[in-house]
């Protein structure tokens, strides 16, 4: 039987002594034979260090050193075959790591191995469960359903995607899995790979808005890539339509209706099909026209409830 590939997670942290504990615990429980685990701290205060220097893996303290940076950079050191990170606040499921590895290796033309995640609470109560199915590009550039916390990356795909862009704070993933997926497949495996976890403290919590003009920034600037083919240049004017119901769902969870009254009209502009008939569209629209505030992920059974058809893929938003 041939050898496992190697495989490396790198773990960016930054005081989450509440929750690196169960996140490195599911990692270096993963039972697979060959993962090597290397974590950048960038300047913790609240005991993060402590914890982390009890664990065997590698540690690299480097003060202020930005999440894509340090990703980038763990990735460049390692000469792993398959590479992913993992947020210190996030978990993986038993066996996750090994059903993904095994899903590249199956599949060679794929770039990323990826599956639903388990959306938690800090306390670790499930909310609901992500599951993007059988994406591909024309499919992302509308929407960013897939899971970051459950994909493995081939690392040779990397070599003409790129690494993250440092540049970005916010949506770097999207943009990455973005350029992943334009050159090739994305694989999906239909099983729960991870718990992603959802606080007042996460960054996407902190920042909703920007996050939505980061997005929008994301998919305009991808669009402006020289070397798309005729047929991805076409998926455009519904890619920034779709940027635009995602910037618009931000703003109404900020509470800034005036805003994502703006991006609807925006996305109805630039492609009313999307604006009215996908899971996107109608939830922003149900945001808008609820006379209650909306809960993050208080639209999951919207197809059903609205009996529409709807695409199944679904987005955090």
């Amino acid at each position: 039987m041939p050898e496992a590939p190697t495989l490396a997670v790198i773990v960016p942290v930054l005081n989450e002594a509440a929750f690196v504990r169960e996140a490195l615990d599911s990692l270096l429980e993963q039972a697979y034979p060959q993962v090597q685990v290397l974590a950048f701290d960038a300047g913790s205060t609240d005991g993060t260090l402590d914890i982390l220097r009890s664990y065997p893996i590698q540690l690299v303290v480097e003060p202020d050193l930005g999440q894509m940076a340090a990703i980038n950079r763990g990735w460049q050191q390692t000469t792993a075959e398959f590479v992913t990170w993992m947020a210190g606040d996030d978990r993986l499921r038993p066996g996750a790591l090994g059903r993904l590895a095994q899903a590249l290796r199956e599949n060679p033309r794929a770039a990323v191995a990826h599956a639903n995640a388990s959306v938690i609470d800090e306390h670790g109560a499930p909310i609901t469960t992500l599951a993007p199915g059988n994406i591909q590009l024309r499919e992302l550039v509308f929407e960013f359903t897939l899971v970051p916390q459950t994909a493995l990356i081939r690392r040779a795909a990397l070599s003409q995607a790129g690494l993250f862009d440092e540049s970005l704070r916010l949506a770097a993933d999207y943009d990455l899995f973005l350029r992943l997926a334009q050159y090739s497949e994305l694989h999906y495996v239909p099983f729960t790979a991870a718990d992603y976890r959802v606080h007042a403290g996460s960054q996407d919590s902190e920042n909703r808005g920007k996050v939505g003009a980061a997005v929008i920034e994301v998919v305009s600037r991808f669009f402006e890539r020289g070397d798309l083919t005729a047929e991805q240049r076409g998926w455009r004017r519904r890619g920034m339509a779709g940027a635009y119901l995602f910037a618009g769902a931000a703003s109404a969870l900020d509470g800034d209706r005036r805003a994502a009254w703006g991006l609807w009209r925006k996305a109805v502009g630039l492609h009313p099909r999307a604006a009215w008939s996908t899971r996107r569209g109608l939830g922003l629209l149900a945001r808008l026209l609820s006379p209650i505030a909306i809960a993050p992920y208080g639209l999951r059974n919207l197809p059903r409830k609205l009996g529409a058809g709807l695409p199944r893929n679904t987005s955090r938003p």
